[in-house]
Parts: C-alpha cells; sequence; structure tokens
C-alpha cells in the first residue's frame, strides 16, 4: 500500500469527493512531487493551490513544504524496499504494513467494543467461512478462558433461530471477509432494528454489514491481491488478538 493510499484510508472520514479525486492525481504524479512548487504540482493535477493546500492540511501535515519532504523520503526508502522485494520479502513487509494500518483504524474503536462485551452476558460469535469460523472459536475460547461465556454458531440457520431470542442483553460478533450478508441480510436487519449489539468484522470497505454493526471493525489485506496466493488472514487475527489481550487486561484489573 503507497503512502498516499495509506493516509487515504486513515483520513478518509474528513476527505470530501474533490480531495479524493486530488489524491489519485496525486498518485501518478508521485515521483514529481519533491521537485514541484505547489502552484506547479496544482497545475499538473487540475486544481487549486489553495485546495492542494488545504487537502495537505487535512492529511496531518503543517504544510506544502513538509508534504514535500516526506514524500521524498518515502520515495527513497521506497527504493531500498525494491531491493528487499526482489530477494522475495515483498509478502512479510507488506503484511507488516497491513498490521499498522489495521490497528490503525481500529484503535478507537476497541475500547468501545471491551465495553460493550463486558456489559452484556448473551453473547454470540458466528464466522461465514472456514477461517473465519475457527478464528471465533479461538476467540470464544479465550473468553471463557477470562471468565466470559460465548456461544458459536454454526451456520446461518443458528444464526437466525438464535436471533429470534435475543434481547438487550445479547450482543452478536459476525466475521465476514466481504460484509456482504449473502443469505443472511434479512436477519441482521433484523437485528439492527431490534437495536441488538453487532460487532461486525470485515475486510475495509463500504459494506452492509459495516453499515449495520454498531461497531465496525475492519482489517486491510494484501494477500487478497495476490494472484495464486493463499489468503493468509493474519491481519484479521490481529483484530481478535487484540481484542483478547485487552479482555486479559481488564480482567487483571
Amino acid at each position: 500500500m503507497t503512502l498516499l493510499k495509506y493516509l487515504k484510508t486513515i483520513h478518509e472520514e474528513e476527505l470530501t469527493d474533490t480531495d479524493l479525486d486530488i489524491l489519485d492525481h496525486l498518485e501518478k504524479q508521485l515521483p514529481l512531487i519533491p521537485n514541484l512548487t505547489i502552484s506547479e504540482l496544482a497545475q499538473k493535477i487540475y486544481t487549486s493551490s489553495t485546495s492542494l493546500h488545504r487537502l495537505v492540511k487535512k492529511l496531518g501535515f503543517d504544510g506544502y513544504t513538509e508534504f514535500k519532504y516526506i514524500i521524498k523520503d518515502y520515495l527513497k526508502n521506497e527504493e531500498k524496499e525494491d531491493v528487499r522485494f526482489s530477494n522475495g520479502n515483498g509478502y512479510l513487509f507488506n503484511t507488516i504494513d497491513d498490521m499498522k494500518i489495521t490497528y490503525k483504524l481500529n484503535e478507537e474503536a476497541f475500547e468501545e467494543v471491551i465495553k460493550d462485551l463486558f456489559s452484556h452476558n448473551d453473547i454470540y460469535c458466528f464466522g461465514t467461512g472456514w477461517k473465519q469460523k475457527q478464528i471465533v472459536d479461538n476467540f470464544a475460547n479465550d473468553l471463557l478462558y477470562y471468565g466470559h461465556s460465548a456461544k458459536t454458531l454454526r451456520n446461518t440457520d443458528d444464526l437466525e433461530i438464535a436471533s429470534r431470542h435475543f434481547d438487550e442483553n445479547s450482543l452478536v460478533v459476525i466475521v465476514s471477509l466481504s460484509g456482504s450478508l449473502k443469505n443472511y441480510k434479512q436477519t441482521v436487519e433484523s437485528m439492527y432494528e431490534q437495536n441488538i449489539t453487532i460487532v461486525g468484522v470485515s475486510i475495509y470497505s463500504d459494506n452492509p454489514l459495516s453499515r449495520l454493526a454498531t461497531h465496525s471493525l475492519q482489517f486491510v489485506d494484501s494477500s487478497l491481491d495476490i494472484e495464486n496466493h493463499h489468503w493468509s488472514s493474519i491481519t484479521l487475527h490481529l483484530i481478535f488478538d487484540q481484542l483478547s489481550h485487552a479482555v486479559s487486561i481488564h480482567k487483571g484489573d
């Protein structure tokens, strides 16, 4: 994931459609940025210096000079990364980047999820695929170890049947790679309408699960972009490992 795509991911909620369009143009001109003034760059990407300066501030920089310096430094590091990637380590470094971004995406949400886990005594976990099921099974075991019981649901039928008995004490963790809610969207929509607490975990995207969830935890995973490569699910594991770690800390308190 490039620096600009990373910044776009972290600051997405603050960015307008115009900002996103400017970022797309900046991505194409990235190697030229260190040698251009703000007015020269603005002209190249068909925007104004004012709009470009405003975007740079939104991305967390003091101004265009700092932005240009960081881009220059990033490009130098990219050259070093190319050498490491040529040694077959690209997958490793992409995974490390994915983990950093995934943690940043969910850093503020973790505490709220933990609060709700402790305030509900009727907890359910549902994973849509075999890796997701393994992860929620392990998470349920972690919760049990720290004194919290959680029921795991085998399939969408189990989810639908269990949902008939949900109340204000119920919390449901749903793990889906795409978050599409295929074949069980109506069940989740019903839960949403009943104000059932839903923790939705899915790939980083605007998807039905993320929109209906009380708490949306999302991960990025570069392995999904690699042709003929298995889904590593490392960043998904990271989310649940972080939750288990937080539960253990609260238990110790």
